[in-house]
């Protein structure tokens, strides 16, 4: 029977594979869509949505997706379009890079976090200067 983290999660999107807790992977996991992990993976995750790490699941490898939960233990590197999220329960040794980061009370967190702007938007005195064609007046002496 399939674990839902919360409300929360179980809205974000359609899981389209599911690993059970009993299911042991080495080597490569790639899917365009959303991917729930309860088992050990040890290898590379890509998702082109996002990917639920569930309580029971073991994670050796980097983890890519458009948003990325964590309730489980991940040894590697996470890379996240939009979110990622560390529950209560979450274990994440490794470097983070994200738009958006939240980590409950209670999680376990060793590693850099990168979070970079999203756009730019210039401040007062960094807009881009403007040709008029218009010439200085020479200066008197």
């Amino acid at each position: 029977m399939r674990k839902i983290f919360n409300q929360k999660e179980a809205q974000m999107a359609d899981v389209d594979t599911i690993i059970g807790s009993n299911v042991e992977i080495q080597g490569a996991l790639k899917n365009l869509g959303s991917i729930e992990i309860n088992g050990k993976v040890e290898g590379e995750i890509h998702s082109g949505e996002d990917v639920l790490i569930g309580e029971t699941a073991k994670i050796k490898g980097p983890v890519v997706a458009k948003n990325i939960t964590v309730a489980g233990e991940v040894n590697g590197t996470l890379e996240a379009q939009e979110k990622i999220e560390i529950v209560t329960t979450g274990r994440v040794f490794g470097d983070i890079s994200t738009k958006i980061l939240i980590i409950q009370q209670g999680a376990k967190f060793i590693g850099k976090s990168n979070m970079p702007e999203s756009e730019k938007k210039p401040h007062r005195g960094d807009e881009a200067m403007i040709d008029l064609g218009v010439e200085e007046a020479p200066k008197k002496r």
